[in-house]
């Protein structure tokens, strides 16, 4: 059980999305839910997480037909797995591209930063849902093994959901 007040369960969603990073972008085409990997560039300060995205990727298309999304986290190694819901919003705003560009973006856009494919996505989250692992897999599955053996519910860490609006 989480006994976080809402303030920290809110701190520990934006500290997880800072830690983690790589995350799946889920938008919806048509009644089609599509998943894509992105890396997450979190400002609480702003209450948005931002991404790079390309107009080639057809995110573009498929919010502004629908602009709600999710984001799913993991960091599986700790047993951490994040979920936020929100709405996104497409631009063309250089200057942010300029501020978001780093090498490894280079990778998928080798022109640079001028590129002309490149968007800035802004991801407005409304809520979100973390499972935060206590321990290993293997301490897990002990955990597991041990709970079902005394026919009880297996503490696997905390689990809440933190209203982010």
């Amino acid at each position: 059980m989480d006994h976080k007040t809402t303030e920290e369960a809110i701190d520990h969603v934006w500290e997880m999305m800072e830690d983690i990073r790589t995350c799946m972008l889920v938008t919806k085409q048509g009644l089609t839910l599509r998943g894509r990997p992105m890396h997450a560039f979190p400002s609480r300060e702003e209450g948005c997480i931002w991404f790079l995205t390309d107009r080639r990727g057809h995110a573009d298309d498929e919010l502004r037909r629908d602009p709600q999304g999710a984001l799913t986290f993991a960091n599986a190694s700790k047993n951490d797995f994040l979920s936020v819901s929100g709405e996104c919003e497409v631009s063309d705003d250089r200057a942010k591209v300029d501020e978001l560009w780093n090498d490894a973006a280079r990778a998928y856009w080798p022109e640079g930063k001028g590129d002309p494919n490149i968007r800035v996505l802004r991801f407005l989250p409304s809520d979100a849902e973390y499972w935060d692992g206590t321990a290993s897999s293997i301490m897990i599955t002990l955990k597991m093994a041990a709970a079902r053996l005394k026919g009880e519910r297996a503490d696997l860490g905390d689990n809440r959901k933190v209203p982010l609006e």
